[in-house]
């Protein structure tokens, strides 16, 4: 006899709600807090020089995914969208095509 498994959803999981936004990547998915307050060590996603680019809140700066620091009279042009909260990877991203046995 089989226990049964209760159906988990991403609203539990993840803490999505109706102002909760889904951003592609590269290798999935964001979701994005946009009502969320963001702190120091955060990660968010930010507008900035016209693109979309992550960056992380460390002291009043902002350091890019690519480790460039936006600071000072910089971030006056920058627009922070949102707090990531999570990041959702495809299984495909772990696939190993040549596994080693």
């Amino acid at each position: 006899m089989h226990a049964a498994v209760p159906k988990l959803k991403l609203e539990e999981i993840c803490g999505v709600n109706r102002s909760s936004c889904l951003v592609e990547t590269p290798s999935g998915y964001a979701i994005i807090q946009p009502d969320m307050m963001p702190k120091e060590g955060a990660r968010v996603l930010v507008a900035a020089l016209g693109q979309l680019q992550f960056a992380v809140i460390m002291g009043g700066v902002l350091i890019t995914e690519d480790g460039e620091s936006i600071e000072g009279d910089a971030l006056k042009d920058v627009n922070v969208v949102g707090v990531v909260t999570f990041f959702v990877n495809g299984a495909i991203a772990f696939t190993d095509e040549n596994p080693v046995l």
